[in-house]
C-alpha cells in the first residue's frame, strides 16, 4: 500500500492524477487495503503538501530512514500534527494486516479464476486523485499473458475512467521516493524538440535493501548505470518494466481520426466502440457526472477486461504491451524504437523510486532464469535483432539490442572456462603459454587490459573494488 500511497502524493495536479491497482488474483484483501489506504491518503496529502515533506512514502518517513525533513525545526504545532498522522498510519497499517489474517476482512481471497471486477475509490472526492481497483478476468482455459497482458487490461480501462496522455508504471515492490519524477518526467515529454517523437522516459532502476557488501551484484549495475546510459546516447535506454512515463499514443499506435475506418479499428483494438472514441486525444471522460454515468463506464470497463476481448485483435502483437516474450519491457520498448520513436534516460542526483531486490541465491536464480529465457524468447522470435531490426533503426541500437537478446548465451563461455582447464591439467595438455614463451606477453596484456576495463568502468560509475570484485564474481 505503500506504493499506491506514495503514488497518490506525487507532486502533480490531483485533478490530472489517477492512480490505478492491477491485482490479477482478484483478492478481497487487496481492495479492502487499497480502500483503507484511500482513507490514511485524505490526512497524509494534506500533511505533505502544508508541511512540503518530501519522502511522501508514508513507512519510509515514520521509520526514520531518510532523515530530511528538519522536524524539529519546526515548531511542536508540526511535532503534534506529525504523532497524529503516524498514529493514524499505525491503526491503517493493523487495520490491513488484521485483515489479511482474516481473509479479507470477512471475504474471501480467490485466484486463478474468476470475473473482472473494477472499482472506483473516492470519484466524489475533487482534492484527492481518484484510486481504482482493476482486476481482470483470468480462466485457465485462456492465456494470460502475465504482466504484458495486465498492463494492457489497464490501458484500456483507465482509457474509459482518465484517458491520461501519459502513463507511470511502478511494481508493487517500488515506491515513489520523491514527488517531482512527474514534472521531470514532464519536461522531457513536453519539450518541442524531444516530444513529437519520445515514446517513453525511464528512470534507473534503485534499490533500498542492498548491502554494502553486495554479494549477487543486485545493483545490476552494469545495465542500469553503463548500459542504459550509453544507450540513451543513441536512440534511448531500454523499456526497463517500472519507473517510467510512457506516451499512451505510442503503445496504441495511432490516433482515431474523422475519415478512419471503424471496421479496421475494431480490427486493432477491439470490438468496443466506446473504447474506440478513447482513442481520439479529444475524448475526455466524466465519471463526476453522476452514478449512471460512472455505472455505464465500469459496465464497459469490464467488458475490456475480459479475456474474451483481445480475440481476433491486435493487442500483444501490434498494439500495447507485445506478448512473444516474459521480458515484456525489452521487446516493447525494441518495437518502439523500431517503429521510430525514441526514449529517454533521466537521472536526477535523488532516487525518484526505490524497489525491493533480491537478498539471496534462490531469487537469484529464479529472477534470472526467468529474465534470461525471456531474452532469448526474443532473440531466437521474428523480433531478432539480427533480422527484425538492422532497416528499422540504427546500427549501433540494434547492436546494443542484440547483445541484450543474446546475453544468456555467455553460459557457453563460462561452461567451457570451468570445465575444459580443469580437463586440460588432468591430461597434462598445456593450455596457457608458459612465462618463457613469447606468447605470454600477448596473453598477460589481454587478461590484464579485460581486467582493468572493467574495474575502470566500476570506479567510474561510483563503485568500489569490492562491487568490481563481486561483479567477477558473479
Amino acid at each position: 500500500m505503500n506504493t499506491v500511497i506514495s503514488a497518490m502524493a506525487l507532486d502533480y495536479p490531483r485533478e490530472k492524477l489517477h492512480v490505478y491497482v492491477s491485482d490479477d488474483g482478484g483478492s478481497s484483501v487487496t481492495l479492502y487495503g487499497m480502500k483503507e489506504a484511500w482513507a490514511f491518503a485524505r490526512l497524509w496529502l494534506p500533511f505533505c503538501c502544508t508541511h512540503g515533506i518530501k519522502t511522501r512514502c508514508p513507512e519510509v518517513y515514520f521509520s526514520g530512514a531518510e532523515d530530511d525533513e528538519d522536524g524539529e525545526l519546526r515548531g511542536n504545532e508540526f511535532l503534534e500534527e506529525r504523532q497524529k498522522i503516524k498514529i493514524e498510519f499505525e491503526l491503517f497499517r493493523e487495520r490491513v494486516m488484521r485483515a489479511n489474517e482474516n481473509c479479507g476482512a470477512g471475504g474471501d481471497s480467490i485466484n486463478g479464476d474468476h470475473p473482472p471486477m473494477i472499482e472506483v475509490i473516492g470519484e466524489e472526492e475533487a482534492e484527492m486523485p481518484i484510486l481504482v481497483y482493476v482486476s481482470r478476468e483470468k480462466r485457465p482455459s485462456h492465456p494470460h499473458h502475465f504482466k504484458a497482458g495486465a498492463l494492457n487490461v489497464l490501458l484500456r480501462v483507465s482509457s474509459m475512467i482518465s484517458n491520461s496522455p501519459y502513463i507511470l508504471v511502478l511494481d508493487c515492490d517500488m515506491y515513489c521516493n520523491d514527488q517531482s519524477s512527474a514534472r521531470q518526467a514532464m519536461c522531457c515529454h513536453l519539450d518541442p524538440k524531444l516530444s513529437p517523437s519520445l515514446a517513453f522516459v525511464q528512470f534507473p532502476q534503485i534499490f533500498h535493501n542492498i548491502s554494502s557488501n553486495d554479494i549477487y551484484d543486485s545493483l545490476i549495475r552494469s545495465a542500469f548505470t553503463t548500459g542504459w546510459e550509453g544507450m540513451d546516447g543513441l536512440d534511448g535506454p531500454v523499456l526497463s518494466g517500472t519507473g517510467f512515463y510512457m506516451k499512451r499514443v505510442a503503445l496504441f499506435g495511432t490516433s482515431i481520426q474523422d475519415d478512419t475506418n471503424l471496421t479496421e479499428l475494431r480490427r486493432s483494438f477491439g470490438y468496443s466502440d466506446e473504447f474506440i472514441k478513447s482513442l481520439s486525444q479529444k475524448y475526455k471522460p466524466n465519471i463526476s457526472n453522476g452514478h449512471d454515468s460512472l455505472a455505464a463506464i465500469l459496465r464497459e470497463a469490464q467488458l475490456l477486461a475480459s479475456c474474451q476481448f483481445e480475440t481476433q485483435t491486435k493487442w500483444g502483437e501490434e498494439v500495447g504491451f507485445l506478448y512473444h516474450s516474459v521480458c515484456e519491457d525489452v521487446l516493447t520498448g525494441y518495437n518502439l524504437h523500431c517503429k521510430g520513436w525514441t526514449s529517454v534516460l533521466c537521472l536526477p542526483s535523488k532516487p525518484q523510486f526505490l524497489g525491493s531486490s533480491i537478498t539471496n541465491l534462490n531469487d537469484l536464480l529464479v529472477q534470472n532464469t526467468r529474465c534470461a529465457s525471456g531474452l532469448v524468447d526474443i532473440g531466437i522470435s521474428k523480433f531478432c535483432p539480427f533480422l527484425y531490426g538492422p532497416l528499422k533503426t540504427s546500427f549501433l541500437q540494434n547492436i546494443c539490442y542484440a547483445e541484450l537478446s543474446f546475453f544468456p548465451f555467455y553460459f557457453l563461455p563460462v561452461w567451457c572456462f570451468a570445465t575444459i582447464p580443469q580437463l586440460c591439467l588432468f591430461n597434462g595438455i598445456p593450455l596457457y603459454p608458459e612465462v618463457s614463451s613469447s606468447f605470454f606477453i600477448v596473453f598477460a596484456f589481454i587478461f590484464l587490459s579485460a581486467l582493468s576495463k572493467h574495474l575502470w568502468e566500476v570506479i567510474s560509475t561510483g563503485g568500489s573494488i569490492q562491487t568490481w570484485s563481486n561483479e567477477q564474481r558473479i
